[in-house]
């Protein structure tokens, strides 16, 4: 992993993981598993592992986040903070809904029509499970418009 970067000036959130579901989804699962181990006398072992590993998971990565600087996008994740994309490398960028997993970030950047990653073939730039509700309005037009950065649905 790359050393952890500081922001450039304002930092803005754009999604953050909520750890709550992630932990408590599980431990239910868990909890159930051994009410219903001790009272039938049948244990899964499997289903205890595949909770636990789903828990540990989920304490690993409740800090994970998608931020903007001044610079471009920053991933915080288990490694730190890193720098993903500049503002002058994207076109087109977006949330995409990932089903069951999150949301994903989804960039397009600059390249040539075969490039992979590049303008036609997208990459995903952080994965955040389940985003916390936000207080305050989204962020992500107002950057968009002021880097001069397309949505996903614009063409």
């Amino acid at each position: 992993m790359g050393e952890s970067v500081r922001p450039v000036g304002e930092v803005h959130v754009l999604g953050e993981s909520r750890a709550w579901p992630a932990i408590a989804i599980p431990v239910a699962v868990l909890v159930v598993v051994i009410v219903v181990g001790v009272v039938f006398d049948l244990f899964g072992w499997n289903i205890l592992a595949a909770a636990a590993a789903s828990i540990i998971v989920a304490v690993i990565v409740r800090r994970n986040a998608v931020l903007a600087d001044d610079v471009g996008l920053l991933v915080r994740g288990r490694g730190g903070l890193r720098r993903s994309y500049a503002w002058t490398e994207i076109v087109r960028l977006g949330w995409v809904d990932a089903g069951l997993w999150g949301s994903a970030l989804t960039v397009y950047p600059q390249g040539g029509p075969y490039d992979m990653p590049g303008p036609n073939s997208p990459t995903t730039v952080g994965r955040i499970w389940r985003p916390r509700r936000r207080r305050l309005a989204d962020p992500l037009p107002a950057l968009l418009e002021k880097h001069d950065v397309k949505t996903l649905t614009d063409l």
